[in-house]
């Protein structure tokens, strides 16, 4: 059986490698090409002025590119986009600290065998994740390496591109998780949905979304299948690529990075500040503090600005020195270039759909097409083919956001169960999307076309687990 199942997991592989590579082009592109498509719809369809003649094209077009260009300084956009940064940044800083490169040290040495090395490696990168996704992907990366190298040194085959499969299931529950875009953003009491809905208050309670009992659930039988799966396909003994070897000098520090020594002696008074633990430990614990009275005075009411803030103070406190901070954080800075890039793109897709009548459209098709029941499939379907062309999860809840929620209001479907709809639907089609797997390869040296075969297998078997929850939860 186990053969046969490999020889399939190997065609799927190389289907979607050819799939891949001859449409998905990169995801800038893809954004741009989203632009184009919103900026002719809104020329076909924005409406014009009550009792003006009717407007020219080219008058339709200018004021088209007028509102896509006045989306690009959303300030609500900018600041959930700039949260979305915090987060990565952030958890990649506290995965490069000393306490985390042991903790990962420890879990290295756990496995024995080949199934017992992506079951370590898989639960810690899907239950990281969950907690933590910047965090748990590339920590999870950082793991899968030592793993696979640890292996081939002590000669056991163990094939490391499964293992990179194993690392990338990080992203596969991380909407449902602590760090999820959307649940996030809806609990925060003003946020651009609101606006675009024209309610004061679209705030939903975490109680509806993250800590719903069906996506508890959901995520607690995922989280136990999913490595599973992932020990079941490892691939016949000939069949195995082992991790390449460790360069001689990848370990090497930079001069300070560590923090100090017993005999470290300082040379001027900047230097003593620049690299000694306690302003970092000092201003992290006093930092820390608020989450005591915040959990004290709201309970486990999480949004972005205090998760991120509670991740900033906690890299704070796990590294040596203020230089050895801003080092981590400068490195992980690099993963967030494509966000910087293309968030005021999707506010300005934001504004075109808003204004000329597209977000109103789209959620009509969808009252009449869905009833109240199902409306949650049909957003999860749509967020699983937008995830296409909007890899990011906080681009794509921006997007497809306010279409669903009107949908919602109009069908009396609960804005949680939406904001789930369209998570699930953007966090399971990371199992086909390659974008997010990007710091992963470059961390462990392989390519999309190495993982993304096996992953075809996690999309499908958490679909219907993921439309079960939704649909009777």
């Amino acid at each position: 059986m186990e053969p046969m199942l490999s020889a399939v997991f190997q065609r799927a592989g190389a289907a979607a490698e050819r799939l891949v590579r001859r449409f998905m082009p990169d995801p800038f592109a893809l954004v741009l090409l989203l632009t184009l498509v919103s900026l002719v719809l809104g020329v076909a369809l924005i409406p014009d002025a009550a009792g003006a003649p009717p407007r020219t094209v080219l008058g339709r077009t200018s004021e088209v590119v007028s509102l896509w260009t006045s989306g690009f300084g959303n300030a609500e956009i900018l600041k959930f986009g700039f949260q979305i940064i915090l987060i990565v940044v952030t958890g990649e800083a506290i995965a490069e600290s000393p306490p985390a490169q042991k903790l990962l040290a420890r879990l290295t040495a756990l496995p024995k065998t080949a199934p017992q090395a992506l079951l370590v490696v898989t639960a810690f990168a899907v239950v990281s994740g969950w907690v933590h996704w910047g965090f748990g992907l590339i920590a999870s990366a950082l793991l899968a390496r030592a793993v696979g190298r640890s292996f081939r040194e002590r000669g056991i085959p163990l094939h490391y591109p499964l293992l990179g499969t194993g690392a990338y299931t990080a992203m596969l529950l991380w909407h449902a998780g602590l760090t999820a875009s959307a649940p996030l953003l809806m609990n925060t009491q003003k946020n651009f949905v609101s606006d675009v809905l024209g309610e004061k208050d679209a705030k939903v309670p975490l109680t509806e979304t993250i800590f719903a009992p069906y996506n508890l659930i959901a995520c607690a039988l995922l989280i136990v299948l999913v490595p599973l799966l992932v020990m079941a396909m490892h691939p016949a003994k000939a069949d195995v690529i082992e991790a390449p070897a460790a360069p001689a000098a990848e370990d090497a520090r930079e001069p300070g990075e560590a923090g100090p020594t017993p005999t470290t002696t300082w040379k001027t008074p900047a230097e003593h500040l620049d690299k000694r633990r306690w302003l970092t430990f000092l201003g992290g614990a006093l930092g820390l503090s608020f989450l005591v009275r915040y959990l004290r005075e709201h309970g486990f009411d999480l949004n972005h600005n205090v998760v991120n803030t509670t991740f900033l103070m906690l890299g704070m406190l796990l590294h040596d020195s203020p230089v050895a901070y801003a080092r981590a954080v400068k490195k992980s800075a690099g993963g967030v270039a494509g966000v910087i890039l293309q968030f005021p793109f999707y506010g300005g897709i934001l504004e075109i759909m808003q204004k000329c009548g597209i977000s109103d459209r789209i959620s009509h098709a969808f009252v009449a097409l869905a009833t109240a029941h199902t409306l949650p499939l049909f957003a999860f379907a749509a967020s699983v083919v937008t995830k296409s062309f909007v890899p990011s999860g906080a681009g794509e809840w921006a997007v497809e956001g306010p279409p669903m929620l009107r949908a919602a209001r109009a069908l009396g479907v609960p804005y949680g169960k939406i904001t789930m709809s369209v998570a699930y639907g953007n966090m399971l089609g990371n199992m086909y999307q390659p974008f997010w797997s990007l710091p992963l390869l470059g961390v462990m040296g392989l390519r999309a076309k190495d993982i993304m075969g096996y992953c075809l297998i996690l999309f499908a078997v958490a679909l219907p687990i993921l439309a079960a929850a939704l649909y009777f939860g």
